[in-house]
């Protein structure tokens, strides 16, 4: 293959091109399915084999319409790596006699042959009739022009196919304003969208996200989440003319949510990058109303979460003020990937990488028992095919496949062994939460430089240096930012730093207040996921760098990330925290004051009249709001006494289960028609039946429950007359299956 196909093609070069010899021979055929399916109205239906080594491919499918050529028909591919080669009928010989073969089966009434190469007039011609000869009843030839006039007229196509995206000038497809946008999504994903592999989790997003509006995209580290997201923004951009915005906040979100306005949100990493950030979650309560409305005008939201954060999450987060978010979620089992996917993940790594043909040919025949790995990551294929993380690695089968046994490892002592000047750089990052602005200004990295004893000027150019491998240089509606690559470069960095109790210091020193807070637990603290440990002897280092911090924010990190002599020592300095804990809002288990009082009071620093105070807040959301916070063991029940539980558990009985029609029309009387009706009674649901089962025998839990969903289905059917649910939106969703192929066809030209 010449250098056109094996370099990355830009994908906002001016060029109205589209290189689709880069594509590889199968993410080719995939295309070509895609294409029969949405221009030429013909879902797939089977496949034949072929003798070609893979390189080709053909597949049958049945239609109906008035089209003449309506039944049976066989669609051939031919694909090519070399740009601007004419297809002639010398390289169809071969197909022309498997031609004969199928016609006299019946399945050659129809004969398509769809093509990257380009087709002059003279040689369709001369194929049409060679194929027609043999007994093909009609021969039709779509080359490399028609193909390329497809995908600029089908955003449907685009979006069945996003790595069309990456292969093209957007500006041919997108008007000036979503072309805009377009360039802010690829500026964070570099060029990885060309090497996207449309996987059964992208399909079931792109069908989440068009019947709810929403979709929850979760997963592992490195399995792919933000890619899927980037190329559904793109697509969202493209197909429903949205206006994307990339947000980073709940803040960002209320920012930009205008009323009947078609916008895309795509927020990664909602509730933490590498751990669960407690204090998102309340702030995400706040705006969950506001997304509910702008869902309903047909507005659009992609969330993304590692598996164990959103596990944390949902216990905080008050779903039933954005229902669909519990219900639209996609989660990405690396596990649960096909080989075949995997195969093709691992081959567009390799292809479109930067490492030499002899690494290629070396582990060429050990690609196949890659792709069959339990432990294989998207991620870790990317930087098989990166120089600067695998260009020393030895090619003997051991190390390729500790390359993806042991990633965190590998990754840990790339960065270790880079230079004092790397390593300040991604210092720089690390230390302001994982985002710097660019240009990057002196007071901001001198902290990083000193660090590592190296000088501003060093550190700056080394950013430029890691820009593609470990950083990333991207863009947002307000410029140019450095950040990870990878979240998982984060994740090693931060154990690289806790192995050094020095490090540990100078980041404390360095670092924004707004990052340590969200970053360090104190000692004796598990959190999965943080990074720094901060030892007792540098706890007023913590406290100095903490003091600018809201009220709100200090709160947060008492309550699950300080230990009792870390939280004295900021109840002295600011004992103004102890007034957040007068008034608690309903569900009290929900607060964020509730669990900072909960923790006091496992520290034995909760002074009684304030603990008094909180259980007659307690008492008042059971018996008026039927609250069952009483009952949450994680938080509130811990400060109440067992005869404070069981009084409260006494006025229950009588004043909420003995008054359950109070209560549903209670309920009711809080409903917005934005949502569902049944939605809206699932806490109450929920909270009587935890009640019953505390109460145990004293009252008949079937009859209780029987009695409380009568009522409640009562208020639903009159609320459904005044409740319209959201109606889903137009989107492709393909009918075909992709095709299979032997994993040493598919990585037979890896080194050409």
């Amino acid at each position: 293959m010449n250098d056109t196909a094996k370099s990355p093609v830009s994908s906002l070069a001016g060029s109205t091109d589209y290189a689709l010899h880069a594509l590889g021979w199968k993410s080719f055929q995939d295309l070509a399915i895609s294409v029969a399916e949405e221009c030429l109205r013909r879902p797939v239906q089977s496949f034949l084999p072929t003798a070609d080594a893979g390189r080709d491919g053909a597949f049958v499918g049945k239609w109906e319409g008035d089209d003449p050529a309506a039944g049976e028909s066989t669609i051939q591919c031919k694909f090519t790596c070399q740009p601007y080669r004419n297809l002639t009928l010398s390289q169809l010989t071969d197909e022309i006699e498997k031609a004969r073969v199928l016609a006299t089966r019946g399945l050659a009434v129809d004969y398509i042959i769809l093509t990257n190469h380009p087709v002059t007039g003279a040689s369709e011609l001369d194929i049409k009739a060679a194929f027609e000869k043999v007994g093909v009843g009609k021969c039709r030839i779509f080359g490399y022009d028609w193909i390329v006039r497809q995908i600029k007229k089908s955003p449907r196509l685009r979006m069945m196919a996003p790595r069309l995206y990456g292969l093209g000038d957007l500006s041919d497809l997108l008007d000036s304003r979503a072309y805009e946008q377009a360039q802010l999504i690829l500026s964070a994903l570099g060029n990885d969208l060309q090497r996207l592999v449309v996987t059964d989790a992208h399909r079931k997003s792109v069908r989440a996200i068009s019947e709810h509006n929403l979709v929850l995209l979760l997963g592992a580290p490195a399995a792919g989440k933000s890619t899927i997201g980037a190329g559904i923004a793109i697509g969202a951009a493209d197909i429903w003319q949205s206006s994307t915005i990339r947000a980073t906040s709940p803040a960002d979100v209320k920012k930009h949510l205008k009323a009947g306005g078609k916008q895309f949100f795509w927020v990664d990493d909602a509730w933490g990058t590498t751990q669960y950030l407690r204090g998102l979650a309340e702030e995400w309560n706040q705006i969950f109303p506001l997304m509910q409305g702008g869902i309903k005008d047909g507005s659009r939201f992609l969330f993304t979460s590692r598996d164990y954060i959103w596990k944390s999450a949902k216990q905080d987060l008050k779903l039933n003020a954005i229902p669909v978010l519990g219900k639209s979620q996609v989660v990405i089992n690396v596990q649960e990937l096909s080989v075949q996917e995997k195969a093709q993940i691992l081959y567009n790594h390799m292809k479109l990488g930067d490492q030499p043909t002899s690494f290629r040919t070396a582990i060429k025949d050990q690609l196949p028992e890659i792709a069959v790995r339990q432990d294989f990551l998207p991620e870790v294929a990317r930087r098989l095919g990166s120089t600067f993380f695998a260009g020393k690695l030895p090619t003997t089968p051991g190390t390729i496949g500790a390359f993806f046994e042991k990633p965190k490892e590998f990754l840990l002592e790339t960065i270790t062994n880079l230079s004092p000047e790397c390593r300040s750089a991604l210092a720089l990052i690390f230390m302001n939460g994982g985002t710097v602005r660019s240009p990057v200004h002196q007071g901001v990295a001198e902290a990083a430089a000193n660090a590592f004893g190296v000088h501003v000027a060093s550190l700056k150019a080394e950013l430029e240096n890691l820009n593609g491998s470990l950083l990333l240089l991207a863009r947002d509606e307000f410029g140019q930012y450095w950040t990870y690559k990878h979240p998982t470069v984060g994740d090693a960095f931060a154990a690289y730093v806790a192995r050094s109790p020095e490090l540990v210091q100078v980041y404390l020193r360095g670092a924004r207040p707004q990052s340590i807070v969200r970053e360090v637990v104190c000692a004796g603290i598990e959190i999965f996921g943080a990074p720094v440990i901060v030892p007792h002897d540098l706890h007023g280092l913590l406290a100095e760098r903490m003091k600018h911090l809201e009220s709100y924010e200090l709160a947060s990190f008492l309550s699950y990330r300080a230990n009792a002599t870390f939280a004295r020592l900021m109840l002295d300095q600011h004992p103004n925290l102890l007034e957040r804990l007068e008034s608690f809002s309903v569900p009290i288990k929900e607060d964020l004051d509730a669990q900072l009082l909960a923790a006091l009071h496992d520290f034995g620093l909760l002074p009684e009249e304030i603990r008094s105070s909180f259980v007659r807040s307690v008492r008042r959301a059971a018996v008026e709001h039927a609250d069952d916070s009483v009952l949450d063991v994680d938080t509130i029940a811990r400060v109440l006494t067992e005869d404070e539980r069981a009084s409260i558990l006494d006025e229950v009985e009588v004043d909420v289960l003995g008054k359950l029609e109070d209560h549903v029309d209670r309920v009711r009387g809080d409903w917005s028609s934005n949502y569902s009706p049944t939605s809206h009674f699932e806490n109450f649901v929920t909270a009587i039946e935890a009640f019953a089962d505390a109460l145990g025998n004293r009252v008949n839990k079937a009859t209780l429950l029987q009695q409380a969903q009568s009522k409640v289905d009562r208020a639903i059917e009159s609320m459904n007359e005044e409740y319209e649910p959201d109606s889903p939106t137009a989107a492709p969703i393909s009918a075909s299956t992709p095709q299979s192929a032997t994993l040493i066809n598919l990585f037979r030209d890896i080194d050409e």
